[in-house]
């Protein structure tokens, strides 16, 4: 049997996430990205969630032991490039990741800590949070937080360039490296990497845009198929970096609020 060469070049992407009911973040993003990129996502759902783009009106957890169920069914067959983690829910989800990923040599893992919507809803359960900086992120390759998320992860506010430094710092110390991302900084759009030696800035101009629903989830997915292309953390960074920028800038309305960006 002729095994055709292309497959043997596609990247394969292991994607634990929530989905998306308005198909603009969580793993319908992921999925999009990968595609756009060239790879295939492989996926292990974690949450299902009503949502549009006015907020997150429900939240149901798939129970963690099927999460491992869906993880091994996948692992077993196919052997992903990398990882990306979204959204856990449940400190109980939390727990099973950690196990999975103690239990299997996975490479390249991207962590994308889901805290909370921009409308406020809590996407992961607070009493996780420990759980989350002891157990999973020493576990990881790259966690990419945004200034909120930083904040909460490093235990301090962050809403300056200096305080990403400090707080990209504090984070790594717990084990991977860190990229903050800067688009909800008051002046230039700058992502910062600290990869534990040297701090690597990423700047953009700010683009005018309502549409980024879905933003953060296109970066850490981009990174993380990056990554599986044998690009070195700066490279992935960079390249998830300019490959982010683009989607916002192709985002498009989709409902009363915020739309989607459009990665690819």
């Amino acid at each position: 049997m002729r095994i055709c060469s292309h497959y043997l070049k596609v990247k394969h992407i292991l994607v634990i996430a929530g989905s998306d009911s308005s198909g603009g973040a969580g793993i319908q993003a992921d999925i999009k990205a990968i595609t756009s990129l060239g790879g295939h996502a492989l996926t292990a759902l974690t949450a299902v969630t009503a949502q549009n783009s006015l907020g997150v009106t429900g939240i149901h957890g798939i129970p963690a032991g099927f999460i491992t169920k869906q993880v091994k069914a996948v692992i077993e067959d196919v052997v992903p490039k990398a990882v990306k983690i979204g959204m856990l829910y449940s400190e109980a989800a939390v727990k099973e990741v950690v196990k999975l990923l103690k239990s299997h040599g996975l490479v390249n893992i991207v962590l994308d800590p889901v805290l909370r919507a921009t409308t406020g809803k809590d996407l992961l359960e607070p009493k996780a949070i420990n759980l989350f900086r002891e157990e999973l992120l020493p576990l990881v390759s790259v966690v990419t937080p945004n200034l909120l998320e930083a904040g909460t992860l490093a235990g301090m506010k962050v809403d300056c360039s200096n305080d990403m430094a400090k707080a990209a710092q504090a984070i790594q110390a717990m084990g991977p490296h860190v990229v903050i991302t800067g688009g909800h900084l008051k002046s230039k759009c700058t992502d910062l990497l600290y990869d534990g030696k040297a701090f690597h800035r990423f700047h953009g101009s700010r683009i005018e845009t309502q549409h980024t629903h879905g933003s953060g989830c296109v970066f850490s997915t981009a990174l993380a198929t990056f990554l599986a292309g044998d690009n070195g953390v700066v490279t992935a960074t960079k390249k998830a970096h300019n490959f982010t920028r683009s989607a916002i800038m192709n985002g498009y309305a989709c409902g009363r609020g915020p739309g989607p960006v459009k990665p690819g």
